[in-house]
């Protein structure tokens, strides 16, 4: 058992601790938000209930995560730092920071981050080479998959024993030969978002459409035959010449007015109650729900 600590108690760092502590690890998680830390343990819960997990055994996986009210408190009670900050450089930075002037050169530092540079968060650090990219996906107590990354100075031997504890839990661990913004799963993730802004900008179709011809034809050949196999599956030369034809009417924008309309407008989405969609009450749990749902049909299917 390695006793982790997290800093960030959010969507992303609530969820890594109820994965670890699925595995059996106990987990101590920090938040500078006390708000956030409150919340812990019914966030805990509720992930567990999302995962039909038996009512008896809820009690026993959320006493294996406690929350520190300092990081200072965090330190002296774990063997692995988890950074689940959010996504700005400036502040992953400072917190490494903080945290390296509280702990000994050779424990282990992951970060979650899922789009920056692990070489450029890592820049500042004493001790650059024992920070590890690794990238859980929301939610991480149901998907299988995390994606390990190396800094330009990350230690291998540090990456090497990130994927030996995530394939003890039972993930699906894929190891990059170097360091990417994105990793693998984001770039792909965010290219066909992409394209389905561009699809709004001009005119195509609306964005409920776009969810409906996802959900009904590639999320369901995505979830069994990936986009590398299909390519050989269909004959290269059928790819090639799908490519010559569409590749010129793809998006390649760095600008995004389908989305700085609603966000102007005050819209951000699910938190605010509109976005791109509508989100009337409730339509958040009955989302979180489905996907859940989704996520376990998809992963007993042969």
């Amino acid at each position: 058992m390695t006793r982790f600590g997290i800093i960030g108690g959010g969507l992303m760092g609530h969820g890594i601790a109820v994965a670890l502590a699925q595995a059996g690890h106990r987990v101590v998680v920090y938040d500078a938000d006390p708000a956030t830390l409150a919340s812990l343990d019914e966030r805990v819960v509720r992930a567990l209930e999302r995962c039909d997990m038996p009512p008896g055994d809820v009690g026993l996986v959320t006493a294996r995560v406690t929350a520190a009210e300092t990081l200072a408190d965090l330190v002296p009670r774990v063997d692995t730092v988890i950074e689940a900050v959010p996504e700005r450089l400036d502040v992953k930075r400072q917190v490494l920071e903080a945290l390296e002037a509280k702990i000994p050169a050779v424990l282990p530092v992951w970060s979650n981050t899922s789009v920056l540079s692990l070489t450029e968060v890592a820049k500042g650090m004493r001790h650059p080479q024992r920070l590890v990219g690794v990238h859980w996906w929301n939610p991480p107590y149901l998907v299988p998959l995390v994606e390990v990354a190396p800094g330009a100075e990350t230690d291998h031997r540090f990456v090497q024993e990130a994927c030996d504890a995530l394939n003890g839990m039972g993930k699906t661990t894929v190891r990059l030969h170097r360091d990417v913004p994105g990793f693998i799963g984001n770039r792909l993730q965010f290219a066909l978002v992409r394209e389905a802004l561009h699809l709004l900008e001009q005119g195509v179709c609306d964005p409920a459409t776009i969810d409906t011809v996802m959900r009904s034809s590639l999320g369901l050949r995505w979830a069994a035959v990936g986009p590398m196999e299909n390519a050989d599956f269909i004959g290269l030369d059928l790819t090639r010449n799908i490519l010559d034809a569409l590749a010129p009417h793809l998006s390649a924008a760095v600008t995004f007015p389908a989305l700085d309309k609603p966000l102007s407008a005050g819209h951000q989405g699910r938190a605010s109650g509109a976005g791109l969609l509508s989100w009337p009450a409730g339509q958040d749990e009955e989302v979180a729900q489905r996907l859940g749902n989704g996520i376990r049909r998809n992963l007993a299917r042969p």
